[in-house]
């Protein structure tokens, strides 16, 4: 199961999910989502924090996502989850093989805003004046 978090905001997009990426659930929330702030943006930055971890099965929604054309214009990921993930992502590191020019960091539960902050950083937003 995967939902988007309700602190996203413009080209920084958060998602909560269940450790499984199912196919609708890349078809339905993840790309859709993804597209639209990279309609507007020209880079998309991501947040996935994994909740209720036991273990992990990327399924063909995880392999569509790093095919995804679109991924070329993401430049960070944020991984926030437990302890359990974190040794989970030290023996596979093939999870994110493919995912070339973006830098991929690891967050503790405890740190989320942490990750936020990192995610955010370096953006400039533009504000436009009403004439």
């Amino acid at each position: 199961m995967l939902d988007r978090m309700k602190e996203s905001s413009e080209n920084v997009l958060g998602f909560r999910f269940d450790g499984k990426l199912s196919e609708s659930d890349y078809a339905t929330i993840l790309i859709p989502e993804l597209e639209r702030a990279l309609n507007k943006h020209q880079k998309a930055r991501i947040l996935l924090k994994i909740e209720g971890f036991r273990s992990w099965r990327p399924g063909e929604g995880w392999e569509a996502f790093r095919q995804w054309p679109g991924l070329e214009r993401v430049d960070r990921i944020a991984i926030v989850g437990g302890e359990r993930w974190r040794e989970w992502m030290n023996r596979m590191p093939s999870l994110f093989v493919g995912f070339n020019d973006i830098d991929v960091r690891y967050f503790p539960e405890g740190r989320l805003r942490d990750a936020w902050g990192w995610l955010r950083e370096g953006l400039v937003r533009v504000l436009l004046a009403a004439e």
